[in-house]
């Protein structure tokens, strides 16, 4: 839905509900409302924050596959007759591309006042190896130093 603030002097009222037409013309094809979300590093952790209005914690379905996080809640509000409502039931989907060094098996995931905090460490990166290399000359063998990534990669 278009947010309109009370005292914006923007579109009139007739082009204000086409756009908000419009708008909800397109979250009926997707069969989701959108979803704002954050996401961040930190210590060695990515965070990603979103918004859920109305959602109680046992309506939120969080997975992922192949580093993609899918975010999915829904969010129910009393069928009644109301006297002015700008509250409805909603269905949410979200997903997000982290990177590949993402630990997801050691993600946790928290809902508090109506915010989704997923946090997911990342694999600490290791140390390079030093291998040892056998090079043979004419000659006695010599043995060099190296490091991966260094002059250095290993064929697979």
């Amino acid at each position: 839905m278009v947010g309109w603030r009370f005292y914006d002097y923007g579109p009139s009222p007739l082009v204000r509900e086409v756009l908000e037409q419009l708008a909800g013309a397109e979250r009926r094809g997707t069969g989701s409302e959108p979803m704002p979300i954050n996401v961040y590093e930190e210590d060695g952790v990515v965070i990603v924050e979103a918004a859920l209005p109305g959602v109680a914690p046992d309506d939120v379905e969080v997975s992922c596959s192949d580093n993609v996080l899918t975010i999915g809640a829904r969010a129910q509000v009393a069928d009644r007759e109301y006297l002015h409502q700008e509250m409805r039931s909603a269905a949410y989907l979200r997903q997000v591309a982290l990177p590949g060094d993402c630990r997801f098996d050691r993600a946790e995931a928290a809902v508090e006042h109506g915010l989704l905090t997923v946090r997911v460490p990342k694999v600490r990166p290791r140390t390079p190896e030093k291998i040892r290399i056998q090079v043979n000359r004419k000659g006695p063998g010599t043995t060099i130093d190296a490091e991966k990534g260094t002059g250095y990669s290993e064929a697979p």
